[in-house]
């Protein structure tokens, strides 16, 4: 077994920084070892941006959502005044989770010791402390996360050392302006738990080799053409043609996006964003995918879509978005079949690295930014 230090020693990692049709994946234990995943935690998700949903999910003063970033709870929620914050959801008495799922709350009560916190994190009731010698409420309200948003998307950040919201997106924004995210709405998140690495899962996206075999019956052949990218994204771009929209083999039924460009109108964005999360845009919608971290071989699967106001309004939209549900429904089962698979494989003694196909240079392109990310330390 390899100690923190050896994990790190860049011999590990020389072919997986080779051009991609030169390279390699990522050595087995990178997906398996405990360690190893400690070393992600640290080195990535603690230094990077991280999703945690969207603006419309804490719409009013009072919503909250209770989530996670590879395991580290997090409260976002919306102050009377507004204003959405981030809070590590642990109690500043003895640490309790203060809230779960979503709701809404005038304050924020711990549940063990009925500590109570305004919704700007103030502590403004400790009911039991008065003889507590040198108590101060004013120094244990909760902490704060950073929390910045691009296009109503939500973003917290755990160091002050990683730089501003805009410089980690790079040219994404540029990209995908077309698709006026303000405009559309949350109109379903499904939950999946998926045993298999969250590096697994996130490269199945970043690649179309697989799809001909895995997603024969759902989506046929498609053919991604690379983006190219500044900052902690890699994406691709897929004909309209190839994909029918979102539905295959049938006519879209809902109208494409009023703001797009005939360019966005001939083409669907494919987008890993660094660390775990994978974005469409198509035509009519978008849909993204929150791939939580539970350990080293076991991730939770957010899969959240999305379509414009003026779609949602229509009086035929619950009946007809049916549709697309069950299209993705059966393409996310068949991925979270073949990554298990994967993570299977991979737990054998004799797993060794693979060479890559032309089709899989996003694997190429998540491994090199996950081997930086960890080397840059």
């Amino acid at each position: 077994m390899l100690t923190a230090d050896q994990m790190l020693d860049p011999v590990h990692f020389a072919n997986v920084l080779k051009p991609p049709l030169e390279a390699e994946n990522l050595p087995p234990w990178c997906y398996t070892d405990a360690a190893f995943h400690r070393l992600e935690i640290e080195r990535i998700f603690m230094k990077s941006w991280n999703l945690v949903g969207r603006a419309d999910l804490v719409a009013n003063p009072g919503d909250y959502l209770a989530t996670d970033v590879a395991g580290i709870p997090v409260i976002v929620l919306r102050g009377m005044d507004g204003a959405v914050r981030a809070f590590a959801n642990s109690c500043r008495h003895r640490g309790t989770q203060l809230l779960t799922g979503e709701g809404n709350c005038r304050a924020i009560v711990c549940p063990y010791h009925s500590w109570a916190f305004d919704l700007d994190g103030r502590l403004v009731s400790a009911a039991g402390m008065e003889q507590t010698i040198g108590f101060d409420k004013e120094n244990n309200g909760l902490i704060e996360i950073r929390l910045d948003s691009w296009a109503d998307f939500l973003f917290v950040a755990f160091s002050p050392d990683t730089g501003s919201l805009p410089a980690f997106l790079g040219t994404l924004p540029d990209h995908l302006a077309a698709y006026d995210f303000s405009n559309q709405v949350t109109t379903r998140r499904k939950v999946w738990d998926v045993a298999c690495n969250w590096k697994i899962y996130l490269e199945n996206q970043r690649e179309s080799y697989h799809i001909p075999t895995v997603h024969r019956e759902s989506l046929g052949d498609q053919i991604a053409a690379p983006l190219e990218s500044e900052g902690a994204w890699s994406g691709s771009l897929i004909g309209v043609a190839q994909t029918a929209g979102i539905l295959k083999d049938e006519t879209t039924p809902f109208p494409p996006i009023a703001s797009l460009t005939e360019v966005e109108r001939k083409g669907s964005h494919f987008i890993g964003l660094y660390p775990n999360i994978y974005l469409v845009a198509t035509t009519d919608c978008f849909w993204w995918m929150e791939i939580r971290p539970r350990g080293p071989d076991r991730i939770e699967l957010v899969v959240g879509s999305g379509f414009p106001k003026e779609t949602v309004a229509r009086d035929d939209f619950d009946a007809v978005v049916e549709r697309y549900y069950r299209r993705w429904d059966m393409s996310h089962d068949e991925d979270n079949r073949i990554c298990e698979q994967q993570q299977a494989g991979l737990t054998s003694p004799l797993a060794r690295s693979g060479r890559l196909a032309r089709r899989e240079w996003g694997v190429n392109a998540v491994d090199r930014w996950v081997v930086e990310m960890l080397l840059a330390g």
